[in-house]
C-alpha cells in the first residue's frame, strides 16, 4: 500500500517543506491535510471498475425469468467484461503512486534530509497498464529521478536541479490523471444509472397471472423501487462530486509544480513561500470537498 499514497498528500508535504523554516504550525496543516487525502484517492480511482461490477449485474438480474432460490452472479462473466475497467483503476492509482514517492523524495530533499524511498517502485511502474508513449517516458523518467536522488546523494542545493528535471514528467501525468479520471468515470456511472433504471422499469412492470380470470397480482412495490433509484442517484452524484474535485486537484499539483519549477532558485523567498501556501490552500479546499461527497449528507458541490 505505500506505493499507493496519493500525489495530492506528497504536493502538500513538500509545501510544508519548504515552508518549515517560516512556521511549525504550517507543517501540522499540511501533515493533517495530507493524512486526510491519503484515504481519498483510492476511493474515487475505483469507481470505474465498480461501476462496471454494477453494471454487470444489473444486465444479469436482468435475464433472470424466474425465482428459484440458485440465482448467484456469473463472476467470470463479471471479471472478462470489467477487465478494461480494473486496468483503468489500476493505471490511475499506480500512475499517482509515482507521483507520490517523487514528491515525497524531493520533500526530503528541499527540507535538508537524505530522500529515500520505496525501491519496489520501479517494478510497480513498469506494470501500469495503459499508458502511451509519453505516459511511459514521464513514469520512467520519475522513478529513474527518484532513485538518482538517492544513489547519487543529492543534497538541499541541488532541489531546483530535481524540480527542472521532473517538470515535464510530472505535468505530463498530472495532465493524464486530470483528463482521464472524469472521462472514463462519468460516462461509467451514466451507463450505470441507465442500467439500473432500465431494469427496475422491467421489475416495476412485473406481474403474476396465477388465474387467467383475474387481474394479474403486482409483485413489485414501485415506491420501493422509486425510493431505492433515488438513493443511487444520490450516490453517484456525491461520486460525481468528488471526480470533479480531483480533476481541479490535478490542475493545482500541475500548477504547483510549474510554480516551484519557476522558481527553483528562490525556492525560500517569501513570494514563492506565499505562492506555496495559496496552491497547498487550494488544494485543502478540494479535500475537504471529496471528504464531503463521500459523506452520506453530502450533495455541495465542490469549489471551483
Amino acid at each position: 500500500m505505500n506505493t499507493q499514497r496519493l500525489f495530492l498528500a506528497a504536493l502538500l508535504a513538500v509545501c510544508a517543506a519548504f515552508t518549515a523554516c517560516v512556521t511549525s504550525s504550517a507543517v501540522d496543516d499540511f501533515a493533517k491535510v495530507s493524512a486526510q487525502a491519503a484515504t481519498l484517492f483510492p476511493a474515487v480511482a475505483a469507481i470505474p471498475y465498480n461501476s462496471c461490477v454494477a453494471i454487470e449485474k444489473n444486465t444479469q438480474l436482468a435475464n433472470v425469468t424466474d425465482f428459484n432460490g440458485s440465482f448467484s452472479f456469473d463472476q467470470t462473466k463479471i471479471a472478462s467484461a470489467c477487465q478494461v475497467a480494473q486496468d483503468t483503476s489500476e493505471r490511475l492509482t499506480k500512475t499517482y503512486a509515482v507521483l507520490t514517492a517523487y514528491v515525497t523524495a524531493l520533500d526530503k530533499l528541499a527540507c535538508g534530509n537524505a530522500p529515500t524511498y520505496d525501491t519496489n517502485i520501479k517494478g510497480a511502474a513498469e506494470k501500469i497498464p495503459g499508458l502511451n508513449t509519453a505516459q511511459k517516458t514521464a513514469v520512467s523518467g520519475l522513478t529513474s529521478l527518484i532513485a538518482d536522488l538517492v544513489d547519487k546523494h543529492y543534497r538541499q542545493k541541488e532541489a531546483a536541479k530535481a524540480i527542472h528535471q521532473a517538470q515535464p514528467w510530472v505535468h505530463e501525468l498530472s495532465v493524464m490523471l486530470k483528463d482521464q479520471l472524469p472521462l472514463l468515470v462519468n460516462e461509467r456511472l451514466k451507463n450505470e444509472l441507465d442500467s439500473l433504471g432500465s431494469l427496475y422499469r422491467d421489475a416495476a412492470r412485473f406481474r403474476v397471472k396465477n388465474d387467467p380470470n383475474k387481474p394479474p397480482i403486482e409483485v413489485t412495490d414501485p415506491i420501493l423501487i422509486t425510493a431505492s433509484f433515488a438513493e443511487k442517484q444520490v450516490i453517484v452524484q456525491q461520486e460525481r462530486d468528488a471526480i470533479s474535485a480531483f480533476e481541479t486537484i490535478f490542475v493545482k499539483i500541475d500548477e504547483g509544480h510549474t510554480a516551484l519549477d519557476k522558481s527553483r532558485d528562490k525556492l525560500f523567498d517569501k513570494s514563492t513561500i506565499q505562492e506555496l501556501f495559496q496552491t497547498a490552500s487550494d488544494i485543502k479546499t478540494q479535500v475537504e470537498a471529496v471528504e464531503a461527497a463521500f459523506k452520506p449528507s453530502a450533495g455541495a458541490k465542490p469549489k471551483k
